[in-house]
């Protein structure tokens, strides 16, 4: 295909200067986005998994989740030397820049300068993407690993390279489990590219060996495959089940589901809208027997790679479609690759100074500018929100819960973990701290809630009437499922009636969360 060539200063200084984009906006970000249960655990756990205080999959958590995010982004929280969103959030930035330098690479051995060029812009002027990357969840971490592997692959077509990018894709067994669809995908190709048996034992052993050692290696890693279909059956009798089970979580309606995709669409709305015109633009040329110069097999490869992983969510997540909205991030690299490559053949086939590629330029600055501020990121505070700076409020409340609840007492704690997290407050009962609402909702024998990482109806009556010194309660949340509360939950209130003093409330948060802090009565016994 014909490039338009650029010179390399040229490349170089905007490279820099997406680069600075990109890093300015992640900062901004950082510092205001709403702190979210979803990211929280992730520090949580992994601070106390990367010194040895837990294992990820002990009866204390779930067990839904893979690793190497936690191992991470705890990391993060030792390196600060304790609870710390900016450390995490500052860590995400800088996996966000090195995807979006990857994936400016991968485009520019693609097809060109250019397509390096527009892919960074793609990914660095979509607020909401750049935003999902700079908050203290494994986004960032999970899109860095894959385009890197994509990366490695395109560094050359030799034995070497497919190995190395094969171990990469196999390693996101590991990163999240809504990726694993990439793996076989890619194994498949890398197989059929291979040149002998021995690199295809070799491809083989890079996908299967890693899994086979983490499930060989401790015995409670087996809780994982509950959350495989098939796979649960056999893990069922050690007392794993799937946590989405025993949460009795409903699929919605046909209608909500297809609302829910809609505001996917208009969340990311210039992505969107760039793809919509660029299949009008390519159906047309079609249409007039125009070649397609820059739709090279590598790119109709990703394309369809990109089509099949994002189908493969609506399998995963079937009851609610909302959930695919932020589990697209991880592809989202893709997406800036295949945009960027495409607009930058469509500008090669144009003539200089034409009124189509004069057109496409005022197109593409129209698709690039309004997503640096109309960022449709539901983490983002916007308006009367924002002018109440939720990120500083949650420390302030933070340190007002430190302030009610000194030294280091056993707590109960029953709420959304972010505030309490950040409090640094011990999390005696870890179960609580991870799950907003640990009480199964389905009927389940107690061993098994027990392993599964839930709170049992015996362990909540022992920690409020026996053990807990303090006890800190979510009011909001507690007004929110009152209606929907079982037995365990009106026996907790009761227990707390009956147990404990309202000392304290915190509501420097008010607008998300207001806690209740109560004391025993006595000493626990």
């Amino acid at each position: 295909m014909s490039e338009i060539q650029i010179p390399r200063r040229a490349l170089l200084s905007a490279f820099l200067l997406v680069s600075a984009l990109y890093v300015l906006q992640g900062f901004y970000y950082a510092r205001v986005l709403v702190p979210a249960q979803d990211g929280i655990n992730h520090l949580l756990a992994g601070a106390r998994a990367v010194t040895g205080e837990i294992g990820l999959y002990d009866d204390r958590l779930p067990g839904n989740r893979l690793p190497l995010p936690f191992y991470v982004l705890g990391l993060s929280q030792a390196m600060a030397g304790g609870p710390s969103l900016r450390a995490a959030r500052w860590m995400n930035v800088g996996f966000g820049l090195l995807t979006l330098w990857l994936t400016a690479g991968l485009a520019r051995r693609l097809a060109g300068d250019l397509a390096g060029i527009l892919a960074a812009l793609f990914l660095a002027t979509q607020g909401v993407i750049v935003a999902y990357y700079s908050w203290e969840g494994y986004l960032a971490f999970a899109a860095f690993c894959v385009i890197a592997g994509f990366f490695a692959f395109a560094e050359g077509d030799s034995p070497t390279r497919r190995l190395i990018g094969m171990v990469l894709i196999g390693l996101l067994f590991f990163v999240r489990s809504n990726l694993w669809p990439l793996i076989p995908l890619v194994l498949a190709y890398s197989l059929w590219r291979a040149r002998g048996m021995r690199e295809r034992a070799l491809l083989l052993a890079a996908v299967a060996v890693p899994p086979l050692a983490f499930f060989a290696w401790n015995s409670t890693h087996l809780k994982l495959l509950a959350y495989v279909p098939v796979a649960g059956r056999f893990v069922a009798p050690l007392g794993y089940v799937s946590a989405f089970t025993i949460d009795d979580r409903e699929t919605l309606a046909l209608g909500v589901q297809l609302l829910q995709v809609a505001k996917i669409v208009r969340r990311y709305e210039f992505w969107a809208l760039a793809a919509a015109l660029l299949a009008v633009i390519v159906l047309w040329r079609l249409a007039a027997r125009k070649a397609l110069t820059w739709a090279t097999r590598p790119v109709i490869a990703l394309a369809c790679l990109l089509a099949v992983s994002i189908g493969s969510l609506f399998v995963i997540y079937p009851w609610n479609y909302r959930w695919i909205g932020i589990y697209f991030v991880p592809y989202a690299p893709l997406a800036a690759l295949l945009l960027g490559v495409s607009y930058a053949g469509l500008l090669a086939d144009t003539v200089p100074r034409s009124w189509q590629r004069r057109l496409l330029i005022l197109a593409l600055v129209a698709l690039l500018a309004p997503p640096l501020y109309y960022a449709r990121n539901p983490l983002l505070p916007i308006g009367e929100m924002l002018g109440r700076d939720p990120y500083a409020a949650a420390h302030r409340a933070a340190e007002h819960l430190r302030r009610a609840v000194p030294g280091r007492p056993k707590v109960f704690f029953y709420g959304s973990g972010e505030i309490y997290y950040l409090s640094g407050l011990p999390t005696t009962y870890l179960q609580q701290a991870y799950m907003s609402d640990p009480f199964p909702k389905a009927p389940i024998d107690d061993r098994v809630a027990h392993r599964s990482g839930f709170v049992t109806p015996g362990e909540m009556r022992h920690w409020l009437t026996e053990d807990a010194d303090y006890a800190v309660i979510d009011q909001g949340l507690v007004k929110e499922i009152t209606p929907r509360f079982g037995d365990t939950e009106k026996e907790m209130l009761r227990l707390l009636a009956r147990h404990f003093d309202l000392i304290e409330t915190v509501d420097e948060y008010s607008f998300y969360y207001t806690y209740l802090v109560y004391r025993r009565r006595g000493p626990a016994r």
